[in-house]
């Protein structure tokens, strides 16, 4: 059967499907390349690691990026691309958004640079890793929910960071059903180490609250009809609704009940306009929201919204209070056990390494088997002068009583080895030769 397109040789492709036209320009995420992925699922067309520009702009070789888009082609082979794309063609706008939010076709169309690519970066890693052979790892990585696949994407990373850094680690060494810690490492002491990898799924908390919000506090909230007169209100969120964000139970209420909420305030802000006053008219929403409309309809003066406020603070004690104590049950009772956090949120470093320190003093004393807590931070560093680069890096929280043959471990080395594609992608921005010189540069401006 001939393909659809002919890319041989460029990135436009000769289109051969009779009775289509096709969208120009067509390349990867244009939408004529969507219109095609989502009926062939051959994402990886045209070949767009071996055109000259990318290999130009590439710190990393042919051979490289050939073995990182080979394993990326059997982990997401074009089964899993229909999938992911099967938003395309959907008329229907409410299960269109549903379908958008899959988390792997905006993976899969990355149109980014070579150094800056998720894409490539999730290849290299599944190379390093050998996730082909990881079943567990491997369903995760292909999954639909955003949350389950952030969280297996860093548990990839860190097995990568194990193997490049030489350590002795093996992959879901508990056979009891009641524990799933990820990795437990050898220690040349004759010792060994469980660890648990945690994406906090609390710090995508503030990000959903943000859309929770933005979608109440429009004009036309829960209205599909934008032509009517405009209203005049103010939305107040509740504590009430705090309290729900602030659960899982709660939050599984609000993101299966935020369109009908939205529905019940756009019908509430149009019975108070249409009462006839007096004005300002205000009720409550089932308790979680407090509305006050300003006049009758078209009499659209003002109108603001007021919704939980973002404490750093907060956010920090929810992914400690969350992700680190989840991942401090999986521990088993009579070892040792360390957590390796990406954090996924941007709340300042010292307050996460304050609250940590605070809670391993406090309600963490019943997990004294946690020894401690590896943070994913990102260090901004300048190299050279007028150039600034990202570099990820794990730092260790100790609790005060953990054992030295645990704290003098392979930390330095796992992280080293966490970053070293950041490094790679900043010596080739940097054009640093390559003699030696990188690691010393580099890792003094992380210092």
């Amino acid at each position: 059967m001939k393909d659809e397109y002919d890319f041989s040789g460029a990135t436009r492709g000769k289109f051969y499907r009779p009775s289509s036209r096709v969208r120009l320009p067509y390349h990867r995420a244009s939408q004529s390349w969507f219109d095609d992925v989502a009926v062939t699922g051959r994402w990886w067309q045209p070949e767009f690691w071996r055109e000259p520009d990318y290999l130009a702009a590439s710190p990393w070789s042919q051979e490289r990026l050939d073995t990182a888009f080979r394993v990326l082609m059997q982990l997401y082979p074009e089964d899993q691309a229909k999938a992911a794309l099967s938003w395309v063609g959907v008329r229907d706008a409410t299960e269109r958004a549903r379908r958008l939010r899959h988390p792997l076709w905006p993976l899969l169309a990355c149109p980014m640079r070579p150094d800056l690519s998720a894409l490539l970066r999730l290849g290299f890693d599944a190379v390093d890793a050998d996730a082909l052979h990881q079943p567990q790892l491997l369903r995760r990585l292909r999954t639909d929910a955003s949350v389950d696949f952030k969280s297996a994407r860093f548990e990839l990373r860190c097995l990568a960071a194990f193997r490049n850094a030489g350590l002795d680690v093996s992959s879901e060494p508990l056979s009891d059903p009641g524990r799933s810690v990820d990795f437990r490492m050898e220690l040349q002491s004759g010792r060994f180490i469980y660890m648990e990898a945690k994406y906090a799924e609390e710090g995508e908390w503030a990000k959903e609250e943000q859309t929770w919000f933005w979608r109440l506090s429009m004009p036309r909230a829960g209205h599909a009809d934008i032509s009517g007169p405009p209203i005049s209100a103010h939305v107040r969120l509740t504590e009430k609704f705090q309290a729900l964000q602030d659960t899982d139970e709660g939050r599984s209420f609000l993101r299966a009940n935020i369109d009908e909420i939205a529905l019940k305030l756009a019908d509430t802000k149009l019975s108070l306009a249409r009462s006839g006053g007096p004005f300002p008219a205000s009720e409550s929403v089932d308790g979680l929201i407090i509305v006050t409309v300003m006049g009758p309809p078209g009499d659209a003066t003002s109108g603001n919204s007021t919704g939980v406020p973002t404490d750093s603070r907060h956010e920090v004690a929810r992914v400690v209070g969350g992700a680190v104590v989840r991942s401090a049950m999986q521990i088993p009772p009579h070892a040792s056990g360390v957590v390796l956090l990406d954090p996924g949120m941007h709340a300042p470093s010292h307050l996460f390494v304050s609250e940590l320190r605070r809670w391993m003093r406090a309600e963490g004393a019943i997990y004294p088997n946690l020894a401690g807590v590896l943070v994913m931070v990102e260090a901004l560093i300048e190299p050279e002068p007028n150039m600034i680069g990202r570099i990820e890096q794990f730092v260790p929280i100790w609790r005060d009583e953990t054992p030295s043959w645990i704290v003098d471990g392979p930390w330095d080395a796992l992280s080293d080895a966490l970053a070293a594609r950041d490094r790679e992608a900043l010596a080739h921005r940097a054009k640093i030769s390559g003699d030696g010189e990188n690691d010393d540069i580099l890792r003094s401006a992380v210092g």
